[in-house]
């Protein structure tokens, strides 16, 4: 083969590999899954100025910080989004597979270097690593560059050189070695590696072994020196450092520690990771083909293991393998990548070793056959790949859940359609906080490649916004589950919505609402029940009949509310309250509604006035408070559960708005005079009876 014709391939199987990964990125995955989201959120801590050696995300499980710094920054010069925050591990995956192809070439020649590119530009374990935005995406690459290195620095190829290099490579090893801690737990075990690799000179007394000692000194004087920052981190807070986790992550019986041996190398050949964001469940990381050749290029390496250039794979396919069996019995391809390197390059010694015997049985260019067999098994291998990534990977039920694929679809549709009516959007549920700390509405802004939309964001279930008092807008059920947890009592206002036709999202999921007609909101007055509403005064006891619509501090005024039953027994369902709020203006973030029932306290007089303790309680704000603009409406449904215990009679529903904590409440005003009247409405009275005397009593 030419040099012309070698470097023609190696182009073809880069733009391939180029082309497999970019290929959909956005919507293969689309999505972000739970590792990638934690990395995320620490690359989002980063640009916020917070830059640290190790993150505690919200599982409570401690993630280095090199990846998520080098993220942050392609971050910023790319952009955010879905394409933003994968071009990161786009990058190193490709250049893993030119480094991959360098190495190989200079150790065994050029055409083991182009089959180990062209079998990691079609493995499928590949490509999905370099689409997903985590630190396992630059494992490989550490891996391959350490042993690039290693070959440069002991001239591990065909021509023995009896001096050692400039100190260019051992300076990278010290680095590499030094910053392993930094990204991941696998990569722990690259300085070991080197360490075994400079006994191994020295024990098989290879020609520069009588100069090994002064370079590995050097090595590890300057790998210390990076890793400083890093050990006095670990050392302050040891549950968050990669040695901790494999601590925690250590086989706890010797049938464990089997089944983990067992199952690191089983993966390479008949049963794959199960996680589907790393593999498509029971996928293997080998082929049939590619299992065959590397398992003989791993005898041939066995057979002559006092080469260093065997060596070196060998050490560092067992130290992935190791580190795979440790982690769990099953097989773990996140655990297992300092070995991809030598995973991807053993084929091809197989492949060698072929044309090896075929030349010695007479064939005169042994290479041919051999190569026709490793282009058919590529081929073969490639559309494999292809059709696993493009049609059986997406549609995997698993798949769609674990990158919150529905959340990823409504932010593809508000990048199309920056131009398009206002949206209230259902991020169900607000406040309910994933294994790394991000609701939906956070993931869903992190998957958003456009800003400045006009959003505003409920949870659907307690809380619905209405933009600019009820006027045409989109409404979006950013949650899967917002249709059967919506109240019936919210979920009426969507009767007369049009649906949106919208690829990728079920049907009813996008609507256009106008209910401004409904609402009504005209000289400061808004819709609502016009029930008997009264001021409880702050200074006297007595109550004061006010007239819908009433205004609070802070630029929320009440507009009405639905309540039933009025009668009921103690305990048992809830009474239901829904309210109704326009915005005046700015509202606080950390505003919220509450609702109480306290006992009456009658003078002697006979005026009554309710207490303040309560009986039963209910305090919430289930929509984003703080993207609410002027003019905005939106209902609050409130719960009110009541002790079993609870004695008949009747009792008093008072309400009102709070900041920070109940106990810190916005004002009441008069719509007279605008002076602060008392900090809670009374909505008359609940009245609990014997349950054999109970009245249903339905609005």
């Amino acid at each position: 083969m030419s040099r012309r014709q070698e470097l023609t391939l190696t182009v073809v199987l880069l733009l391939l590999a180029v082309g497999l990964r970019v290929w959909d990125l956005t919507r293969l995955p689309q999505g972000f899954n739970t590792t990638e989201l934690a990395n995320i959120r620490m690359t989002e801590t980063i640009r916020h100025g917070h830059i640290a050696i190790h993150y505690q995300v919200g599982d409570g499980i401690g993630r280095a910080g090199l990846y998520p710094l080098g993220n942050a920054v392609a971050a910023t010069l790319v952009g955010d989004g879905l394409l933003g925050y994968r071009v990161f591990s786009l990058g190193a995956g490709l250049v893993f597979l030119a480094l991959l192809y360098a190495l190989a070439r200079r150790l065994f020649g050029p055409p083991v270097g182009l089959i180990a590119l062209a079998l990691g530009a079609v493995n499928l374990q590949s490509i999905l690593l370099a689409r997903s935005a985590t630190p396992e995406t630059f494992v490989p690459l550490f891996a391959a560059l350490a042993m690039f290195m290693l070959a440069r620095a002991f001239h591990l190829h065909r021509d023995v050189v009896y001096h050692l290099p400039a100190t260019f490579p051992f300076a990278v090893l010290g680095v590499l070695f030094g910053l392993s801690g930094y990204l991941h737990y696998s990569t722990l075990v690259l300085g070991p590696v080197g360490a075994l690799f400079f006994m191994h000179l020295v024990v098989t007394g290879q020609p520069l072994a009588r100069r090994v000692w002064r370079a590995m000194a050097f090595v590890i004087v300057l790998a210390t020196i990076v890793a400083v920052p890093y050990l006095i981190s670990a050392f302050r807070e040891p549950s968050l450092s990669e040695p901790y986790i494999l601590y925690t992550e250590r086989p706890q019986s010797v049938t464990e520690a089997i089944d983990g041996v067992l199952g690191a190398f089983g993966g390479l050949v008949w049963r794959g990771d199960p996680n589907i964001t790393r593999n498509l469940p029971s996928v293997s990381l080998l082929g049939p083909v590619m299992a065959i050749l590397m398992v003989i290029g791993v005898l041939e390496g066995l057979r002559r293991w006092r080469e260093p250039r065997y060596a070196l794979l060998l050490l560092m396919l067992l130290a992935g393998l190791l580190t795979d069996a440790w982690i769990r019995p099953e097989p773990t391809f996140s655990a297992n990548l300092v070995a991809w390197p030598s995973l991807f390059i053993f084929p091809g010694v197989g492949a060698a070793v072929l044309a090896r015997e075929l030349r010695g049985r007479g064939w005169s260019n042994a290479w041919t056959p051999v190569s026709v067999l490793m282009v058919i098994a590529l081929v073969v291998a490639g559309a494999i790949s292809s059709y696993r990534l493009f049609r059986r990977w997406p549609e995997h039920p698993d798949t769609a859940a674990a990158y919150q694929s529905h959340l990823a679809a409504v932010a593809a549709y508000l990048d199309r359609t920056p131009d398009g009516p206002p949206v209230s959007i259902c991020t169900y549920p607000m406040r309910g906080i994933s294994e790394v700390g991000l609701t939906a509405r956070q993931t869903l802004n992190l998957m958003m490649h456009r800003e400045g939309l006009e959003i505003r964001h409920s949870d659907c279930e307690t809380g619905l916004v209405f933009i600019n008092a009820g006027a045409p807008m989109r409404f979006i059920y950013g949650s899967e589950r917002g249709p059967e947890v919506m109240r019936p009592e919210l979920k009426a206002w969507l009767d007369e919505a049009t649906p949106i036709d919208v690829p990728d999202l079920p049907e009813g999921t996008v609507m256009r609402v106008d209910v401004e007609e409904r609402i009504m909101d005209a000289g400061g007055y808004a819709w609502g029940q016009l029930a008997e509403t009264y001021f409880v005064e702050q200074a006297t006891p007595a109550l004061t009949r006010a007239p819908l619509a009433i205004k609070l501090e802070q630029n929320l005024t009440f507009a009405g509310y639905d309540l039933f039953p009025r009668e009921r027994p103690p305990g048992g369902t809830p009474i239901v309250l829904v309210t109704y709020w326009r915005v005046d203006g700015p509202l606080p973030p950390d505003v919220g509604i509450f609702a109480h029932l306290v006992d009456y306290w009658e003078s002697r007089s006979g005026d009554r006035y309710p207490l303040e303790e309560p009986w039963a309680e209910s305090n919430s704000l289930d929509v984003m408070a703080a993207n609410l603009e002027n003019r905005d409406f939106f209902a609050q449904v409130l719960y009110i559960y009541m002790r079993e215990d609870l004695a008949p009679g009747e009792y008093a529903l008072v309400i009102g708005a709070y900041r920070d904590n109940v106990f810190n409440r916005l004002g009441v005003l008069d719509s007279a005079t605008g002076q602060r009247r008392g900090e809670r409405l009374s909505l008359g009275t609940i009245t609990l009876v014997p349950p054999s005397d109970t009245q249903a009593n339905s609005p």
